[in-house]
């Protein structure tokens, strides 16, 4: 080849280089603000989930993921809406991993009134570090309400965090079975149970220890077994009202 035809492609070569590198520079250069600026920039993705962009300057960009509607963060297959039930009942469906924290979320039995009747938490049966759907049980022993039928099984997304903001639930409507007749003859006292002595039972009821004002409602009232044959709160005026208040 002609000395000169290797010089000219000689140069060719070098401003296709510089071309690049200046194109690619000036992609650089633009201004990045969050993790589409940083992609589109061409700055290399973090493996990670969600994932992260580096700007090579030391800033690093995560894409914002939208929270999912609760119908697609879990399933409940058992109650099924309307169902009856008594104490214990035992719950069971299907939750993203993000619906969990350490392995559990907790469960509430609810009358339609608002009060609070029962509580457990429920656990993952599986891997729950994940984005994905894990099985879950749970058996939660109530009081049955005496001045209502129905009520809601309260399916909560554990929020360590306790802001208000990240509250998320689903409710299950049910029905609570009345015992028929007269009370049932027990040697079993009725008292106060759970973490925070919110629960009036007489069997020792676990339940998940988070904070409610209306707990502080329970400490002045009266845990008596009712004419249904069921331990329950005496329903007084000044409970309703500290309850109404917290709520």
């Amino acid at each position: 080849m002609h000395p000169i035809s290797k010089l000219v492609i000689g140069f060719v070569v070098i401003g296709l280089l510089v071309y690049g590198f200046l194109a690619f520079d000036i992609g650089r250069s633009a201004e990045v603000t969050d993790y589409e600026s940083c992609v589109a920039a061409g700055f290399p993705i973090m493996e990670s989930y969600p994932e992260k962009c580096a700007d090579g300057e030391g800033n690093t960009y995560t894409r914002i993921i939208g929270e999912p509607a609760i119908e697609d963060m879990i399933s409940v297959a058992v109650p099924t809406s309307g169902a009856t039930i008594s104490s214990p009942v035992s719950v069971s469906g299907i939750a993203r991993g993000n619906w969990y924290f350490e392995a559990s979320f907790p469960v509430e039995i609810i009358d339609d009134r608002g009060n609070l009747l029962g509580i457990a938490p429920a656990q993952a049966e599986g891997e729950w570090m994940t984005t994905e759907f894990v099985p879950f049980k749970a058996t939660i022993s109530f009081s049955a309400p005496t001045t209502t039928t129905s009520g809601f099984v309260r399916f909560k997304k554990d929020n360590p965090s306790g802001l208000p903001e990240y509250d998320m639930h689903i409710d299950v409507p049910v029905m609570f079975r009345q015992a028929g007749g007269t009370a049932t003859t027990t040697s079993a006292a009725c008292r106060p149970t759970g973490c925070s002595s919110q629960i009036c039972s007489d069997q020792d009821v676990a339940s998940t220890c988070e904070y409610r004002e209306a707990y502080a409602c329970y400490k002045t009232a009266e845990c008596k077994r009712q004419a249904s044959g069921q331990c329950g709160w005496i329903q007084t005026t000044a409970l309703a009202q500290c309850l109404s208040a917290a709520n």
